[in-house]
């Protein structure tokens, strides 16, 4: 929910779609609830896939140990005992899966929309190449049981958030999210919530300025 607020408010495009989306779906915050409605909600949804994809809740690996008798990966032998893994993250901003990686683009998780980035539309398979691989919940029979859960949480929470308060970047403070030009490399993308591997992610941030948003008449 915080890597979503964070690259919404910096995605003017991003946060009205989202907003209008909302607020167009639903009259009043308390029927904001798991529903079909709320799962008709298809911008939001891709909204949070896309945040999820460039800041992991989980970035790092997720460890797994060589059996006995070893294994040979990309043709390097690794004997019984050695712990292998690929990063979430590396996955995730892997641009033969996920053109223009470092960019937030809800529209490359939806076929037929304007990507702004690359000024056409998504394909069916772009998106199906997309989501074959998108781990933050881990797959296969390890992935995380509290997947369904935490869609719920967020798309409710992160839905009546949009329909009661016009959100924008704080205004003349320093975000600890951000990255910043002057930091090693990795960490120079300001447009990049910084997360720290901690198993999950530890994060600082985001600054983020809330008004009430205008009663519908």
């Amino acid at each position: 929910m915080a890597a979503t607020l964070f690259y919404l408010v910096r995605n003017a495009r991003a946060l009205e779609r989202a907003t209008k989306e909302i607020r167009g779906k639903f009259s009043d915050v308390e029927e904001i609830v798991h529903g079909p409605t709320l799962g008709s909600c298809s911008y939001l949804r891709a909204c949070i896939d896309e945040a999820m994809r460039m800041s992991p809740s989980v970035g790092g690996i997720l460890p797994r140990e060589v059996l006995p008798g070893g294994i040979t990966i990309e043709g390097q032998t690794l004997p019984p005992g050695t712990v292998v893994g690929t990063p979430h993250y590396t996955i995730h901003h892997n641009d033969d899966y996920y053109p223009t990686p470092y960019s937030y683009v809800p529209e490359r998780w939806m076929a037929g929309e304007a990507n702004p980035v690359t000024g056409r539309a998504t394909t069916e398979d772009e998106v199906a190449r997309a989501q074959s691989a998108f781990c933050p919940f881990s797959v296969g029979p390890r992935g995380c049981i509290g997947k369904g859960l935490a869609y719920v949480e967020m798309t409710t929470t992160l839905a009546r958030t949009l329909y009661m308060y016009d959100l924008r970047k704080a205004v003349g403070v320093v975000d600890p999210g951000e990255g910043r030009p002057d930091l090693e490399w990795g960490r120079h993308r300001v447009e990049e919530f910084q997360l720290v591997d901690t198993f999950t992610s530890a994060k600082k941030g985001p600054m983020i300025e809330f008004r009430a948003a205008a009663q519908k008449a």
